[in-house]
């Protein structure tokens, strides 16, 4: 449902310290512990079944840190205690009280805990994701104000306003790329951190990429005829400068035209694997011969490719003689 009173406030505050929270529930720990977890967060757990009591207790004994509340039943001593931040009901002072909460827990998590992802401003909220040896990360901009519709009362601040952040993120290096504006980006590393900036407008977002090796260019791959009523099989391949595909999930945008020039079947937006994606095209008895042209841009760098191939041929030849 909606994100009422202290647990959602507290799910805010695990936003704003810019840590990565999933939710789990009595259910999910009963049945599969808390296995691949560090942290333990547990707002409002007055009251707790014996089985999850003993599994968080086997969690903590394993080296888990659990972070509660005044509110969270005896039956768990926890490592660190979050104060219970109760709102106001003036939006500007709750938000300021629960990044408060936010730094706090920070600090006190610091000495213990390694946040994968960070940024210098509470308001651009992160999160991480990986595949191979490249980082995608998500911003959010959560930068408000009042404005016109609930906010003459107080309540919301509704209105976005842009932001500025520095964005670190825990590695020792990276080519990194804005996949919104396909672009890369400047980053330098500063200590175990690979740091970059980014400018968000109003109620804006961004997805950042960081490959190990920069990406050099797109390629296109196609047979030179097709019989129709058959298919074709094409290959895109992002390549570094060693002509390497790249450990990751590259988008592409990729246009397909038929012989009259009209977008065909299966364009649209892929995710390269491991820097290729095949795209099979199937060309029907009835589509139009002739040159068939596939264009290919990928999000990252902005590269762009072109491949085409011939589909049939004209069935029967033409006459020597005019009609």
């Amino acid at each position: 449902g909606w994100g009422g009173g202290w647990t959602g406030d507290c799910y805010h505050v695990l936003l704003y310290a810019h840590l990565q929270p999933e939710i789990v529930f009595d259910e999910t720990i009963a049945t599969r512990g808390l296995d691949g977890f560090r942290v333990l967060v547990m707002p409002d757990c007055d009251v707790l079944t014996e089985t999850v009591a003993a599994k968080i207790k086997a969690f903590q004994a394993a080296g888990g840190l659990v972070v509660g509340d005044e509110r969270t039943c005896p039956a768990v001593k926890p490592d660190i205690v979050l104060k219970v931040c109760q709102r106001t009901g003036r939006a500007d002072a709750d938000k300021q009280a629960l990044q408060a909460c936010a730094a706090e827990l920070r600090r006190v998590l610091d000495a213990r805990y390694q946040r994968p992802v960070e940024t210098s401003n509470p308001d651009v909220i992160p999160y991480l994701r990986r595949s191979g040896q490249t980082d995608y990360v998500f911003l959010v901009n959560d930068h408000r104000e009042y404005g016109q519709y609930v906010g003459q009362h107080g309540l919301v601040m509704e209105n976005g306003l842009p932001v500025n952040a520095t964005v670190a993120v825990r590695r020792s290096g990276g080519a990194v790329y804005d996949l919104v504006n396909s672009r890369p980006v400047a980053a330098r590393v500063v200590e175990d951190r690979l740091g970059f900036a980014a400018a968000l407008g109003p109620c804006d977002g961004g997805l950042y990429m960081i490959c190990p090796e920069p990406i050099a260019a797109v390629r296109v791959e196609a047979p030179e005829q097709v019989a129709r009523g058959t298919q074709a099989r094409c290959l895109v391949r992002v390549v570094d400068a060693a002509d390497r595909p790249p450990a990751a999930v590259v988008p592409v945008d990729v246009s397909v035209r038929d012989a009259d020039g009209r977008l065909a079947e299966f364009s649209g937006v892929y995710g390269a694997a491991n820097g290729q994606a095949e795209i099979v095209l199937d060309i029907a008895a009835n589509d139009p011969f002739g040159i068939w042209q596939i264009d290919v841009r990928e999000r990252a760098s902005g590269s762009a490719a072109r491949g085409d191939f011939r589909a049939g041929s004209p069935s029967p030849a033409p006459p020597a003689k005019g009609p």
